[in-house]
């Protein structure tokens, strides 16, 4: 019976040995599992300043590479876009000549002129002619080639501007109506009076071999009569401007003059080009 509560008693102890030393066991267990996990913890905490700080140099390397390699293609991008913009520039002068002379060439076209004018009309251009023996002259660009001739009419959109003198096969000379050397039959609109109108080297020229200085009144519309058998008759000239010294503004010298037609027509020919009939022979009365 005393052996008995003696093994009850040892039993008892051993099982508190065991479970002091499960629970030693266990807080020792977790220490160490805390302890391992701390660690890495501890490292990177450590170990993160310092590869930010050695990796500065190299981010800011790179960054400098790229902001070469952005401004190297910004740079292509900026010279691409000038080509390019200049291209468009040129396009741009070009459509804006093209549709200038569009415009000049339909004005040409939309001239109303009356009279026994051709239907005809050849549009060239017209530029300045230094080299001319005559004051006030131009040189076109377009000649024989182009169905020019000497002596037909060269107007702009304005007005008869004068006549061709001299046509080569590739340009022709033209005498303004303002030029000293110019003489053109006229007539009033109003009144139907003749005369010339003589060219002074001025702006505007003056009434010549006037018959009737009272048909002629200022404001009265001026356009060539065909009297001179050289221009065709109802072409646009100008207006007078001054009763007393019959003075004539020209319809043309209100525009700049760029481009001009030319009508063909054939005056009346040239009287030495006409044969003289052989005079008629009277008979003399011999007893008179």
């Amino acid at each position: 019976m005393a052996r008995s509560r003696s093994d009850s008693y040892e039993g008892r102890v051993g099982l508190l040995l065991l479970i002091v030393l499960s629970a030693v066991m266990l807080f020792t267990q977790r220490d160490a599992a805390v302890e391992r996990r701390t660690t890495p913890l501890l490292a990177s905490d450590v170990q993160a300043p310092i590869a930010a700080l050695l990796g500065t140099p190299f981010r800011s390397l790179e960054n400098a590479v790229a902001d070469v390699e952005d401004g190297r293609r910004a740079l292509q991008e900026n010279k691409a876009l000038r080509s390019e913009l200049a291209a468009l520039r040129a396009e741009n002068d070009g459509l804006r000549a093209n549709q200038d002379r569009q415009y000049r060439l339909e004005a040409l076209l939309a001239v109303e002129i009356a009279g026994d004018i051709p239907d005809q009309r050849i549009a060239v251009r017209a530029v300045s002619d230094p080299s001319s023996p005559f004051v006030r002259s131009l040189l076109l660009g377009a000649g024989r080639n182009a169905g020019i001739d000497d002596g037909y009419a060269v107007l702009s959109d304005a007005g008869l501007v004068g006549h061709v003198v001299s046509a080569g096969r590739r340009s022709a000379r033209v005498l303004r109506l303002d030029d000293l050397n110019s003489r053109v039959a006229v007539m009033s609109v109003q009144t139907g009076a003749r005369a010339i109108l003589a060219g002074g080297n001025t702006d505007y020229p003056t009434l010549a071999f006037v018959a009737d200085p009272t048909a002629w009144k200022a404001g009265d519309r001026i356009v060539t009569s065909g009297d001179d058998g050289r221009l065709p008759r109802g072409l646009p000239v100008g207006a007078v401007i001054s009763e007393d010294d019959l003075r004539i503004e020209l319809d043309f010298l209100a525009k700049p003059i760029d481009w001009v037609f030319v009508l063909p027509f054939e005056g009346v020919a040239d009287v030495r080009d006409v044969d003289t009939p052989s005079p008629i022979e009277t008979p003399i009365d011999e007893a008179g």
